[in-house]
């Protein structure tokens, strides 16, 4: 999944500042993509039914979030928009769509209250990541709109993580940037995946870096993203409570992909398998 095949992008909105400045950083990064805007009126799953005037006012914020993205992207000088308004579980009509319309890449936050209605945007963001092998783009703060030079990519050699290592590379290059990994296993069988990274990202002109972090990776990857301006990480790892993600959803996520969430306040990109 490599970054010229983000031809179609979703940015699931809810008119928070945040998204806002999502849409931003995105069109600035992917300006000749075909951008989805879509806003989700959580009408199901409720304590409070919904009345007709609620709805009203429902259907009146969402229209207003997929007008003010529409503007947002105009003036970012992207051209190419198609809208669209759902009603249901938020997650999944996010995946809904992405399957309905060839997504190669959906932009969320991770959370976010917005106006006259309120989406747990945290349950969404994680739903949606449990459940799509589509590269997921999140934002957890406001991000600065620039060209990102320094991208970080946390790997534990599993084949799902190198192939997100070749997408990193490739968003190196896009950006002109430089690309730093931290192994969080420094296996022998690993070597050669490892090896092949360095080669390709030789191959593609693009500053690397490896090191290894064994003693304590969680903490030396979180503490090394804060220092970084984009972070690339693979939802799949070696164990077998990945493999059983199909059964249990929630283990497509392991600690340190949560602590990457919350803590590294820089947008981080999940690479599915």
């Amino acid at each position: 999944m490599f970054i010229h095949m983000f031809e179609n992008i979703l940015i699931a909105t809810d008119n928070s500042e945040i998204i806002k400045n999502a849409m931003k950083y995105t069109a600035n990064a992917f300006p000749d993509s075909q951008y989805h805007l879509l806003n989700v009126i959580y009408t199901t799953e409720r304590s409070v039914p919904t009345t007709d005037v609620l709805m009203q006012d429902l259907k009146k914020a969402s229209k207003k979030a997929i007008q003010d993205g529409v503007k947002i992207l105009q003036k970012k000088g992207i051209d190419k928009i198609q809208k669209g308004v759902r009603e249901g579980v938020p997650s999944k009509q996010i995946l809904k769509y992405s399957e309905e319309n060839h997504i190669d890449l959906i932009v969320m936050g991770t959370q976010s209250k917005s106006g006259i209605q309120t989406l747990e945007i945290g349950d969404t963001c994680l739903h949606t990541l449990e459940n799509t092998s589509i590269p997921v783009l999140l934002f957890d703060s406001m991000a600065d709109i620039i060209k990102p030079k320094k991208i970080l990519h946390p790997t534990s050699g599993s084949r799902y993580s190198i192939e997100a290592g070749y997408l990193a590379i490739e968003i190196a290059e896009h950006f002109e940037g430089h690309l730093k990994v931290l192994c969080t296993r420094g296996d022998k069988e690993n070597e050669a995946s490892f090896r092949r990274l360095q080669t390709f990202a030789k191959k593609n002109d693009v500053p690397f870096r490896m090191d290894t972090c064994t003693k304590k990776p969680n903490k030396e990857i979180v503490k090394e993203a804060k220092k970084r301006d984009f972070v690339v990480t693979s939802r799949g790892r070696p164990g077998l409570k990945y493999k059983l993600r199909k059964i249990y959803p929630p283990l497509a996520l392991g600690k340190l992909e949560r602590e990457i969430i919350v803590e590294a306040k820089r947008p981080v990109l999940f690479v599915g398998d």
